[in-house]
């Protein structure tokens, strides 16, 4: 036979097969086909469908950045099956005009504090005003409810910032009237801490956690005399009148736990214990502080939010954020903790 006989007749053989075949079988799944392409920069298809964003590093600026769910566990671990909120802190390391004009920083910003409940913020620099209620507003595009409140500028020249909270206002009260600035008219402190007195909801209003939270930078080049004025600033906040024993202190020290000694002696406790705090991996400086006698509602569970890693992102689009990662600290939603559950 010779050789284009025998093609033909293999031709005839396989169109055969293919007509027996449509005749008895169905072929399914083409729905799931997809057609990417081969180049090196084509987006990576993830777990929910969608694709890892590709981001232009001069602007940093996502052609396409995948909504983050609303899930707290997708970020956070998820919380114990008891009432309890969760308190973070994070210095935003001058959060302003350039930083919320990037629509990859706010979602990564907006991914992160859904995972809290109430978040005290440092070094926001809203040189147009708008700068946090637009951060708000992202965090709220998952159909959450969080709210703000923001104090004066405090400190001096081209470092001087604002202190900030974030709250999720289904979850947590502020008393507006009784936020207030730390007065400092001896100019002791670079930048003069923000009070806030909150209160926990979604439990019977006389069993709510209540609180004051004080919202602290302390200035690396003053370090050592900032810090040594703290036991005094937290006597001072304890005696303002609302009678709140359950003063808890969180921000940026400028240092780790080690060098507040001071602080553990008059019966603080650290949330955070020898762990670094911020991106680079370098170096402790976040923390959260509350009396180890009188905050008795600590479920002792607290961390650190790796939102390079666990977002996948590269070290340079990570210090677009924040040199720092969010600490964060649980607490039960009820006065005196949960009956029957100890840290």
């Amino acid at each position: 036979m010779s050789l284009l006989k025998s093609v033909y007749f293999w031709l005839i053989l396989t169109f055969l097969a293919v007509v027996y075949a449509s005749q008895h079988y169905t072929i399914g799944g083409w729905e799931h086909l997809r057609i990417v392409s081969k180049q090196t920069d084509a987006p990576k298809p993830t777990s929910d469908g969608g694709t890892v964003p590709k981001f232009d590093n001069r602007s940093w600026a996502p052609a396409r950045w995948v909504s983050a769910p609303s899930v707290v566990g997708d970020i956070a671990p998820p919380k114990p099956k008891i009432p309890s909120i969760r308190i973070a802190t994070l210095n935003l390391q001058g959060f302003g005009e350039n930083k919320a004009s990037k629509m990859a920083v706010l979602e990564i910003l907006a991914r992160v504090l859904r995972s809290f409940d109430v978040i005290a913020l440092q070094d926001v620099q809203p040189d147009q005003g708008d700068v946090l209620p637009r951060l708000v507003d992202r965090i709220n595009q998952s159909d959450r409810a969080y709210d703000y409140c923001i104090g004066p500028r405090v400190g001096k020249g081209l470092n001087s910032m604002h202190f900030a909270f974030v709250f999720d206002s289904e979850r947590v009260d502020i008393d507006r009237y009784q936020l207030y600035t730390v007065d400092d008219p001896m100019d002791q402190l670079e930048y003069e801490p923000l009070v806030g007195w909150f209160r926990t909801k979604n439990v019977h209003e006389e069993e709510a956690f209540t609180f004051s939270l004080v919202n602290v930078r302390i200035s690396p080049p003053y370090a050592d005399r900032e810090i040594a004025l703290l036991p005094e600033l937290i006597r001072t906040i304890v005696r303002d009148g609302r009678d709140e024993d359950d003063v808890l202190v969180a921000g940026d020290f400028a240092c780790g736990n080690e060098r507040m000694e001071n602080l553990r002696r008059i019966g603080m406790r650290f949330a955070l214990e020898g762990v670094t705090t911020t991106v680079a991996s370098d170096e402790m400086l976040d923390n959260i502080l509350f009396p180890a006698k009188a905050t008795d509602e600590y479920l002792g569970r607290s961390g650190t939010i790796d939102f390079l890693r666990q977002l996948n992102l590269t070290p340079e689009q990570a210090f677009q954020v924040s040199n720092h990662m969010p600490v964060w600290a649980e607490f039960s939603a009820v006065e005196g903790g949960v009956p029957g559950y100890a840290p």
